[in-house]
C-alpha cells in the first residue's frame, strides 16, 4: 500500500444512519399497509371459495399465488430504505 492511499480524506459520510424496519413509518402508513393486505387475503380467500363452489377445473392457486407473490414484492418495495 503506498503512503499516499493511507493519507487519503474521505468527503461524505462513510456510516450513514439506517433506520431499518416498519418503526420508520408513520401510523398512518401502517395502517395503510395492514389494511390493504388484509383486502389481498380477503380476495384469496373469495377465490379459493368461489373457485370451489362453482367447481372450476383448475386449481385456485393458479390465481392466488402470483397475488402473494407480488403482494410481497410490492410490499418489500415499498419497505425498502431509499433516499427521499
Amino acid at each position: 500500500m503506498r503512503s499516499a492511499d493511507r493519507n487519503m480524506v474521505y468527503c461524505g459520510d462513510m456510516n450513514p444512519p439506517f433506520h431499518g424496519g416498519v418503526s420508520r413509518l408513520p401510523v398512518r402508513m401502517r395502517w395503510f399497509l395492514g389494511v390493504v393486505w388484509v383486502l389481498i387475503l380477503s380476495k384469496c380467500v373469495l377465490v379459493d371459495w368461489a373457485i370451489r363452489h362453482w367447481q372450476v377445473p383448475f386449481n385456485s392457486a393458479w390465481i392466488i399465488a402470483p397475488t402473494l407473490m407480488f403482494a410481497a414484492l410490492a410490499t418489500a418495495l415499498w419497505l425498502a430504505p431509499h433516499d427521499e
